[in-house]
């Protein structure tokens, strides 16, 4: 979408603004370059996706966003969706960067995001990704801000040439460091958290890290479950102990483990002292697609439609993460499924996550009609939730 197209989609108003911004200042959405990453709470400039954004008036505001072409962790899929963790990660760095820029929040607050969720629908025929799109945010603050904290909320819908292509939301709290401090090491059980880049993550002893295909990545580096082998003498529906396993009766292939690689470009852009969202999110979309198995008739291939997470706790980089998979009970059909699940450390749920997939024709595939013989999946119970420190 070129900066002709975007007066398609922002008002006119917001063009006007544009042209008549005072020196040195961009009032309305431009594609030239990116927000600086401090921002966004990113390191490497290649990672920031916002370039401009304008006030329309309180609380409602457009964002020129950038898709970055060729990126490894995010491509669209089968059915030309845009990349859902992408669109996340837009929410994520719109919430961060409106709080800084418009809402006063201190470039030092940490921030702690509780949940989002989003909805990716097919994209319209005449929409092409052309790297060029709008988001337009309204947010709000949930609670009154004060010098120490400000909990706010946004929805956002993502916008091109074609029409809407996604929609979300998020909720999060910005607090000052010392806050920040007490509510980590309240959550570690009075001890405080690894110094934030300490290489602690923990992968169970036996997993073993899934092939890319078999869960809907490409790249081995990007994948982010283990499967579990079962332990000498345990039989399914076995109740493991806290310290070997989440603690809950298990049956074969609903159960796998979380792999954290502190060296990933991406996910760990940033040092943390513990395991980020969008990490979770990732886990979240990879458990559940390892949990459908073959897309359900030839030539089709899954793509995950919407989705969210809730974050009950923070996910420690020093103990191990189970994910624990159930199915939805409700409409599912034979080419639409919707999956649960739920992220268990040390006994408690730290995260649960809904996934939402569909059977879509492959790239260049053939269409067929409707899809059927998808093999039961297994699954989890929802959260409700409130903590995972983020940047």
């Amino acid at each position: 979408m070129s900066g002709d197209v975007l007066a398609a989609d922002v008002p006119a108003d917001i063009q006007a603004g544009r042209r008549e911004g005072s020196r040195g200042e961009s009032r309305g959405a431009g594609f030239e370059r990116t927000v600086p990453q401090e921002l966004v709470h990113k390191t490497a400039a290649g990672e920031v996706l916002l370039t401009d954004a304008v006030r329309v008036r309180p609380g409602h505001f457009y964002l020129a966003v950038r898709t970055p072409d060729g990126h490894g962790l995010y491509h669209p899929d089968a059915a030309g969706r845009t990349d859902p963790t992408l669109f996340v990660e837009m929410l994520r760095q719109a919430a961060i960067y409106l709080s800084h820029r418009f809402y006063g929040v201190p470039l030092g607050h940490p921030f702690i995001f509780c949940g989002l969720d989003f909805d990716v629908p097919p994209p319209a025929p005449e929409d092409a990704h052309d790297g060029a799109v709008v988001l337009e945010v309204h947010c709000r603050e949930t609670k009154e801000r004060t010098p120490k904290r400000a909990a706010m909320s946004l929805r956002a819908q993502l916008l091109s040439s074609g029409g809407v292509r996604a929609t979300g939301s998020v909720t999060w709290q910005a607090v000052d460091p010392a806050r920040y401090t007490a509510l980590r090491t309240r959550g570690a059980g009075g001890t405080p958290p690894p110094e934030a880049g300490t290489a602690v993550a923990v992968t169970p002893s036996g997993a073993k890290v899934m092939q890319p295909e078999l869960v809907g990545r490409e790249d081995a580096m990007d994948v982010v479950v283990a499967e579990l082998a079962p332990p000498d003498g345990a039989l399914a529906g076995e109740r493991p102990g806290q310290d070997s396993g989440p603690g809950t009766a298990l049956e074969p292939g609903d159960t796998w483990a979380l792999h954290v690689d502190q060296s990933h470009p991406v996910f760990f852009d940033h040092p943390s002292d513990h395991v980020p969202g969008m990490l979770l999110l990732e886990a979240v979309r990879q458990a559940s697609r390892a949990a459908l198995g073959p897309a359900p008739a030839p030539l089709y291939e899954w793509t995950m439609s919407g989705g969210g997470v809730e974050f009950a706790a923070y996910c420690e980089l020093t103990a191990p993460t189970w994910l624990v998979v159930r199915t939805s009970p409700g409409d599912d059909t034979a080419d639409e499924v919707t999956l649960h699940v739920e992220a268990v450390q040390n006994g408690r749920s730290v995260a649960s996550g809904t996934a939402r997939w569909s059977a879509a024709p492959e790239c260049g595939g053939s269409g067929v009609s409707r899809a059927s013989g998808v093999t039961a999946a297994s699954g989890v119970s929802g959260a409700v939730g409130a903590e995972e420190a983020g940047a």
